[in-house]
């Protein structure tokens, strides 16, 4: 499990830890989150869709009314009330009415959707009001709609229900047929406990968030397309170390968010699945943990693309960020397999502070807020989605790696315009038009003022860490390609980094120690504020070379050997290379803009040959001789990158006294 060992049970309010109770704060939360300790199952009736037709009470709905089959349902109206356990297979429409469930306690109701649609123009179109479980089969090759008023008539002092299906009991989603959801108040799909989905197809157009479980959120199977004004899928429990969290196993999906594509509580894992997201802010977000075991992600986002408020494991998966304003991000971020590309408008990988403040809880509790700026579930203009998001709400088969098509939405739904990952107003621009960090730093960036990183002087955090272990990444980026406030660890793995052209920010940026012990390290970027390794059990070296974008950059052996290579997006000053091939004293050769042999997409390999080119001379060594490494003292200064800002702290005192040339 990716999540931290902690002694102790939940914190109850008195802030003691307890087995049962709930959290005064959610720092006492994060105290107690142990990701080991949390359900991710499925139960066998969650996944089980099957029924028996003949012995199912059957609801006919007819336009105004409606008629039933069988014994546990009534109707009043417009409105068909199921009072006991048992399945009830629902048909026909109702043009302003509800189906409703108010079970005992201890019922497991289960409503079969077979061409069913269903319209409340003041309430939810399907409300489970109490019962265990309910769940919602969608039969076999039957559409299912479900569309609610844009005003709610609610008892006074209260603010729920607020989702055209919602739940005050565990819900959960199967079968193989097709729902459609439309929410004009607020939420789409929400259940107060658990939200879990095992099958079937869903259009979800809502003007807050599409799919929301208070206390989870389990997708193990489905064909999602999510428009959301707030967020695509989210579950915001803060009081229960072990609620609040979204767990994906498989699926494929399609979300445009005018907030994040997917939020978390307290953790957020993705084990499988094909997702492609749009959002405006992060594309995956969690207030505490965060796990990529597998999936493959297509990304565009406004901030961040994974951003996890204190520690993001990156285990396996394939991820391709086309444009965020930062990628991964977490106080302590580990890399230890899958395939990531990142372009970054500022930095790539980041290890900043958390910040487990309560603000992070947004909404400990469901108030009734409109969100500010999104009508209807719509993106702001301008913003656009990544490619074979949906067009008309029908991608196109095979499209970033998913097979099949959504379905298209129902008449008279329009689709959103979305985002291009455009940064959030406000955020520093990389395009020369807004501050970098040199300005925000006096001159400097965040890691300038002290020798091998900034520990003697209190610069650093050493709670920040990046730690690479393994897997295939690359990463382009206007600002600082891997930036820890604290140290960072590589130890195995290939990471490729394309780093700024600004002289304000550099390609590897720490404050305290950067060590190598393994892997296949190949770095370019700006030379003005440039850092080598501290230090090393592997060899390294750094050398101050020019290159243009689109030139293969490779590192030889004496027998003419490549043993790390790769394309270079943008121009660069300066290299910085790693390899488990490299000696201690050992002399290689750094050829720019030759033709290599054997290389991949990224112009990587680990072997073949190179022809041409201009070749400078480099020595390895497990001590740094050149970059940053030797630079003098400086004032103190604030924490950057807390809890998901997309703007720098401001550092003070600029040092002087640089030291340590640059290998020839």
């Amino acid at each position: 499990a990716a999540g931290v060992a902690v002694d102790g049970g939940e914190a109850d309010s008195s802030g003691s830890a307890s087995d049962s109770g709930e959290a005064a704060s959610f720092a006492e939360v994060a105290a107690a989150f142990d990701a080991s300790a949390l359900d991710l199952d499925y139960s066998k009736r969650d996944a089980d869709a099957s029924y028996d037709d003949a012995s199912a009470v059957h609801i006919v709905l007819g336009g105004g009314s409606a008629s039933v089959e069988g014994d546990g349902a009534t109707v009043d109206g417009s409105t068909v009330t199921i009072s006991t356990e048992g399945v009830y297979v629902v048909s026909g429409s109702l043009d302003d009415g509800q189906l409703a469930v108010e079970a005992p306690e201890d019922a497991k109701v289960q409503i079969v959707l077979a061409g069913a649609t269903i319209h409340n123009e003041d309430g939810p179109a399907v409300y489970v009001k109490q019962a265990d479980k309910c769940f919602i089969t969608l039969a076999d090759g039957t559409q299912n709609a479900l569309t609610d008023g844009a005003e709610y008539v609610l008892e006074d002092g209260s603010d729920e229900p607020y989702a055209t299906l919602f739940s005050r009991a565990d819900l959960t989603l199967n079968g193989t047929g097709a729902l459609t959801v439309t929410s004009a108040y607020r939420h789409a799909v929400c259940s107060k406990d658990d939200l879990v989905i095992t099958g079937g197809t869903y259009v979800v157009n809502a003007v807050e968030d599409a799919l929301r479980g208070r206390d989870c959120v389990k997708i193990a199977d489905g064909d999602f397309t999510l428009i959301a004004g707030g967020d695509g899928i989210k579950s915001n429990k803060d009081t229960k170390a072990t609620k609040g969290f979204v767990s994906i196993d498989g699926g494929t999906f399609v979300i445009e968010a005018g907030d994040d594509g997917i939020q978390a509580q307290t953790y957020l894992r993705i084990a499988g699945g094909d997702i492609s997201i749009a959002a405006v802010d992060d594309a995956l977000h969690s207030n505490l943990e965060g796990l990529l075991a597998g999936g493959a992600l297509d990304i565009e986002a406004g901030d961040d693309a994974f951003h996890a408020e204190t520690k993001l494991v990156i285990d396996d998966g394939t991820v391709n960020v086309k444009a965020c304003y930062e990628g991964y991000e977490a106080e302590k971020l580990y890399i230890n397999g899958g395939d990531t590309r990142i372009v970054a408008s500022d930095d790539a990988v980041n290890a900043a502070a958390a910040d487990l403040g309560d603000d992070d809880a947004d909404e400990a509790a469901d108030v009734s807020a409109e969100a500010p700026g999104f009508e209807g579930g719509a993106l702001p203009d301008g913003m656009e989605a990544p490619e074979g998001a949906p067009d008309g709400m029908t991608p196109p088969d095979g499209v970033n790696g998913m097979d099949g098509e959504a379905p298209e939405l129902p008449e008279g739904v329009e689709t959103p315009d979305v985002m291009g990952g455009t940064p959030p107003s406000g955020a520093p621009q990389r395009n020369g038009e807004g501050a970098n960090e040199r300005e925000l730093n006096g001159g400097a960036p965040d890691n300038v003022f002290a020798e091998g990183g900034a520990g003697d002087m209190g610069m650093g955090d050493e709670n920040c860490l990046i730690q690479i272990n393994g897997g295939y990444t690359v990463l382009d980026a206007q600002g600082d390609g891997v930036d820890s406030n604290g140290s960072v660890e590589i130890t195995g793995g290939v990471l490729l980094v394309c780093g700024p052209t600004s002289n304000g920010d550099g390609a590897f940026d720490y404050d305290l120690t950067a060590t190598v012990t393994g892997g296949t390290v190949l770095m370019v970027g700006s030379n003005g504020m440039a850092q080598n390794f501290t230090s090393g059990e592997q060899p390294f070296a750094f050398a101050t070379v020019s290159g243009s974008a689109g030139q293969n950059v490779a590192v030889v052996d004496s027998d003419g050997t490549v043993v790390a290579s790769f394309t270079a997006a943008k121009q660069f000053g300066m290299v910085l290379a790693t390899s488990p091939a490299f000696v201690e004293g050992g002399t290689y050769s750094l050829v720019i803009g030759g033709t290599v042999t054997g290389a991949n997409a990224d112009g990587y390999t680990d072997s073949g040959t190179v022809e041409g080119g201009s070749t400078t001379e480099i020595a390895a060594s497990t001590t740094a001789s050149g970059g940053m490494g030797g630079l003098g003292a400086g004032g103190g200064g604030m924490p950057a990158g807390q809890g998901g800002d997309v703007q720098r702290g401001m550092r003070g005192g600029a040092g002087s006294g640089f030291g340590g040339g640059a290998a020839a």
